[in-house]
């Protein structure tokens, strides 16, 4: 399953602005159906292991909520989440690209 999850519509999560609200929406989905894709083909354990227990979605929730205006998520908070998911997607992608690797013999 070849995966690219931080690509161009993640990087616009850090302008802040109503796109990065769109995108982190989109990302939360996107990284749900994966969990999701995962899970059928795998198994529920593969899909917690790769997607690191489902804090990947957790953390970009919490950007979404710094961005919608909450005043128990500080931007502080925005910018660890933000550097969280982000490392962790990359992450989650080599182990799923690298799958595909293996696959491919």
């Amino acid at each position: 399953m070849s995966v690219k999850l931080v690509d161009h519509s993640w990087t616009k999560i850090i302008e802040r602005d109503a796109f990065s609200k769109a995108a982190l929406r989109g990302k939360i989905t996107e990284v749900e159906q994966l969990e999701e894709s995962i899970r059928s083909k795998d198994g529920a354990d593969a899909a917690r292991n790769v997607l690191d227990d489902g804090l990947i979605i957790h953390a970009l929730k919490r950007c979404l909520e710094n961005l919608e205006g909450s005043t128990t998520v500080t931007e502080q908070d925005f910018w660890v989440c933000y550097g969280f998911a982000t490392t962790t997607a990359r992450k989650a992608e080599k182990i799923l690209n690298e799958e595909d690797d293996d696959g491919d013999d």
